[in-house]
């Protein structure tokens, strides 16, 4: 009896036990399923939805680029491609084969196919051929039946109308590459590309590709056990670039680019009072329409090959002697020094000679000025005089004051590359010459030759348009930049460029003195042909400046060539009074600076100051311009403080350049790898 209650008592702790054990599994399971339906319900839902989805980008329409007048500079067009996903494509070979007999498919086509395949993900459509005819996309369409596997579709292309007028500013857009990957990945930008997108490659295309590229959208589809559409999750649609309104005027660049012709050389236009860049022009150029895609290899060898090396920016990145231009601002920096006074007084009999030299530096042509103060020596481009004060000022006075003018740094201007320039210093010849023991002094005849604009000393276009424009407001050095405006699709402003401005240490009376010798140029002076009959008041200075070293009286034959032949050069402001434009024109080869550079620069002024007249704006009504697209919303990037009416941006969609500031002690040993 005592094992039978022993038994039962055994078997009641068992079945406790058991029903307990089965009481905690439920309540485990019952855990584990509020966990899964609550707490890791997102996460399962977004691996359910991706074994029978896909994420399709959506993408954005790159903003346009316009002029002042609103005149499109880069544009979007339509373009047909017909594609094929990766996963599809085991058999590509026999499909392009199957092509050629329904479009113009080309060796060329094939290796730009190949390329993007190799930086494609599984769901990127790799293009096989793009701008196809209404043809080819016909016949496409109607042998749908052959190519199940490819996708005729039509997307957005950027154009260029201008072909080759604006490839040194606004640049082009290309294929995004490895490259170009690993610094969209190191900025944390890289899920707004995909594989085969396009990027800004060079101008402002690249300096503003942030406020162009717009926002990646997302579109999830339904897709079946084949990976077939087969509906739509979710989208979220991308958002569209911003449009840039430049401060460049298309009537003006027509006009520079006509009268520079088919001659090397570059065109820079400023307004001195906001540092806006009128007119842009580098020549020869390059149909920016050619990089899109890649460009051929036949089209890529004729750049190549081509003397006048088109691809090179002359503008901001072409280095030239200055010649006799260099003279207003080597005066103005000895005022200020105090090596020259408005009351001295030299004597040019025709030439210079260093103390304990019989070798004379000669005025051109020989000419003798006789008794002359500095207003003399810049009206009449007296070399002696100048010869005589590069002497005096020596290089350390000027490697101190020129900078002040902006020559020998970076202007600062919204553009992706900008060359330095080369305003010597003791420092950088003997870094340039270390090997050179006589050379690596810097000697006295180094200090003659730069006063007049020669030597060593090499700079920019925009360097010197940018120096002429800080004479022309009055010592006031306003940063030139080449985007005005950034606007939204409906037209509404999204951000004002900011205007960067510094007023360099030279007093006003001294520049008068300077500008004063500038203004006579154009009416007794070297420019005086140029300014006659002009209906504004004009300042301006020519320049020649030798390509070879010859020595005096000297023509040798080996240096006969064109290529030999002088640069021509001319800096002017206008009107004296209030000025609206300085620029700086300089002509490869061109010779004399009064006879190639100066009728470029007085049609251009008469363009701009008289256009009511010119008859140049009606010309421009057959260009596109930007239409706004109406918009329901109100763009809530942009705020309006509505007691003083001014238009505030919450966060800018563009970052500005650093500025190298033209005031103080230049820093050229940077330049030495000029």
């Amino acid at each position: 009896m005592l094992s039978l209650l022993n038994l039962f008592g055994m078997n009641k702790s068992r079945v406790v036990a058991a029903y307990l054990f089965v009481f905690l599994g439920v309540i485990t399971l019952l855990l584990r399923y509020a966990f899964l339906q609550i707490s890791d319900h997102q996460k399962l839902l977004s691996k359910s939805i991706d074994n029978y989805s896909s994420v399709v980008a959506a993408q954005p329409v790159r903003g346009a680029i316009i002029d002042s007048e609103s005149i499109v500079l880069a544009d979007n067009r339509v373009s047909y491609a017909v594609a094929v996903l990766p996963r599809d494509a085991k058999n590509i070979e026999s499909t392009f084969i199957a092509l050629e007999s329904q479009i113009n498919f080309t060796a060329f086509d094939k290796k730009k196919y190949y390329k993007q395949l190799r930086l494609s993900k599984n769901y990127d459509w790799v293009i096989i051929k793009d701008d196809l005819s209404n043809v080819e996309v016909a016949n496409l369409t109607a042998h749908g039946y052959s190519f199940p596997n490819l996708n005729v579709f039509a997307h957005t292309k950027r154009y260029y109308p201008f072909q080759d007028l604006y490839a040194h500013s606004v640049g082009y857009v290309g294929r995004v590459s490895t490259n170009d990957k690993k610094k969209l990945d190191s900025s944390g930008t890289l899920s707004n590309y995909v594989s085969n997108d396009y990027i800004g490659k060079s101008g402002l295309e690249q300096q503003y590709e942030s406020a162009l590229r717009g926002t990646l959208g997302k579109k999830i589809i339904r897709t079946d056990a084949y990976g077939n559409e087969v509906g739509l999750v979710s989208n979220n649609p991308a958002t569209d670039g911003y449009t840039l309104q430049l401060t460049l005027n298309n009537r003006l660049q027509q006009k520079a680019s006509q009268l520079l012709g088919d001659r090397k050389g570059a065109i820079v236009a400023i307004d001195p009072q906001t540092g806006g860049v009128l007119v842009f022009v580098s020549k020869p150029s390059y149909d920016a329409n050619l990089f899109l895609d890649g460009i051929s290899p036949s089209d890529w060898e004729d750049l190549q090959n081509d003397k006048g090396n088109p691809l090179l920016n002359r503008a901001a990145q072409g280095t030239y002697p200055p010649g006799s231009t260099f003279k207003p601002f080597l005066a103005a920096a000895s005022l200020y020094a105090g090596v020259r006074t408005a009351s001295y007084r030299f004597n040019d009999v025709g030439y210079f000679t260093l103390p304990g030299s019989s070798h004379r530096f000669r005025n051109s042509g020989n000419e003798v000025l006789g008794t002359i103060g500095i207003v003399d020596a810049v009206t009449h481009s007296s070399d002696a005089f100048f010869y005589k004060l590069g002497l005096d000022m020596g290089v350390d006075r000027m490697d101190k004051t020129l900078p002040f003018f902006g020559l020998g740094s970076r202007t600062g201007i919204d553009l992706p590359q900008e060359a330095t320039g080369l305003l010597p210093s003791r420092a950088w010849k003997a870094k340039r010459f270390a090997k050179d023991p006589y050379q690596r002094s810097w000697l006295p005849a180094d200090s003659v030759t730069m006063g007049v604009g020669q030597g060593f000393n090499h700079y920019t276009p925009l360097q010197m348009a940018y120096a002429t424009s800080i004479l022309a407001d009055d010592g006031v050095a306003h940063r030139p930049h080449l985007l005005s405006r950034v606007l939204d699709k409906s037209g509404s402003l999204v951000y004002n460029y900011k205007e960067s401005e510094t007023k360099i240490p030279i007093s006003k009376a001294d520049l008068d003195l300077v500008k004063l010798g500038m203004q006579r140029v154009m009416q007794v002076g070297t420019g005086a042909k140029v300014g006659a009959g002009a209906r504004y008041t004009m300042a301006g200075k020519t320049g020649t400046a030798q390509v070879v070293a010859l020595q005096q009286n000297s023509r040798k034959s080996k240096f006969s060539g064109s290529q030999y032949k002088d640069h021509s050069w001319f800096i002017a402001f206008a009107p004296v009074e209030n000025p609206k434009i300085a620029i700086a024109v300089v002509v490869e080869n061109g010779g004399w600076g009064a006879s190639a550079a100066g009728p470029i620069v007085r049609q251009i002024f008469d363009s701009y100051l008289l256009q009511a007249e010119s008859g140049f704006q009606e010309s421009q009504i057959k260009y596109k311009k930007f239409t706004p697209t109406k918009i329901t919303e109100p763009d809530s990037a942009v705020s309006t403080d509505d007691e003083n009416n001014d238009t505030t941006v919450s966060d800018h969609p563009v970052t500005q350049p650093e500025r190298e500031e033209p005031v103080g002690d230049s820093n050229n040993d940077a330049n030495a790898a000029q």
